[in-house]
């Protein structure tokens, strides 16, 4: 069996000469949210090269207006800043609940509309960018991390020579390994480099106090599998063990029970109900 993950990642981290066909290996890496990266450690130039820092040049932007457009409120940008370069899909911001509405109201005066309302997440939308106002992570309106209290956990950091609020890298540890876990139910390389790097005792303290314990030793464990070449990415958590990871959070964690009422009300949304079937019959790509 072809071990495309292992190659990526001695050509990230080693800059070891790949023994594989470019173009798989670019897709691996695009699967895996590390494509930016490869290209520039890999000096691979191109049309491929060109629309990704096409894309991490519109994402800056964006960055750079909302930073200065929400200074002074409490609020904090999240799975933005990794040890990894890559393009993020939407820009993602932990908010306060009592500045929700106020950060809402002022980014519509950039153009953006509201395209989804969760009862913890709002979505902004202006042509092709995409912003996400968490209070909570969550999923079906279920929170699987306390946004609130990630907020406790913020430092002022660089995003492409943008000065950003965003959570500490022990807390994006934690952040990452329980999105990727609890929500996405699947785990990519971008995920494996985030925790790899930047766990600490502190992101182990930070998971026993947001009832995280389960998600943060499933993505060490499969970093040590990666590490080994014993498992190929992006990695599909299997049903059974993601259903018993969700029972074990509502057992443990009572703002999720607190907030599992919401997901009796969401089922009858119909975008939330196909993204609730999504993780459970996903394929990784």
């Amino acid at each position: 069996m072809e071990r495309l993950t292992a190659t990526l990642l001695n050509v990230i981290v080693y800059g070891t000469k790949p023994n594989v066909n470019l173009d798989r290996l670019l897709t691996h890496a695009r699967k895996n949210k590390v494509l930016l990266h490869l290209l520039r450690v890999s000096n691979i130039q191109g049309s491929l090269r060109e629309w990704q820092e096409s894309g991490i040049r519109r994402v800056i932007k964006v960055v750079q207006v909302i930073s200065k457009l929400l200074k002074g409120y409490d609020c904090a940008f999240f799975k933005l800043i990794k040890p990894v370069n890559y393009v993020p899909a939407d820009v993602d911001l932990l908010v306060s609940i009592d500045h929700v509405n106020k950060i809402v109201k002022d980014i519509m005066t950039l153009g953006y509309r509201i395209a989804v309302k969760d009862p913890f997440c709002v979505t902004l939308t202006r042509d092709d960018s995409i912003i996400d106002l968490y209070i909570h992570p969550s999923l079906g309106g279920v929170t699987f991390l306390n946004g609130q209290k990630l907020l406790e956990h913020t430092c002022t950091k660089e995003f492409n020579g943008v000065e950003v609020r965003s959570l500490e890298s022990y807390a994006e540890a934690l952040a990452a390994a329980s999105h990727a876990i609890y929500k996405e139910r699947i785990y990519t390389l971008n995920d494996f480099f985030t925790v790899e790097e930047w766990i600490s005792k502190k992101t182990v303290k930070l998971a026993q106090e947001l009832s995280c314990e389960d998600a943060l030793k499933i993505a060490i464990n499969l970093n040590r599998k990666i590490c080994s070449g014993l498992l190929e990415t992006p990695y599909k958590i299997p049903l059974p063990l993601w259903l018993a990871l969700l029972m074990r959070k509502f057992q443990r964690d009572s703002l999720t029970r607190a907030t599992s009422v919401s997901m009796l009300k969401t089922l009858t949304n119909k975008r939330v109900g196909k993204l609730l079937k999504s993780k459970l019959t996903r394929e990784t790509y």
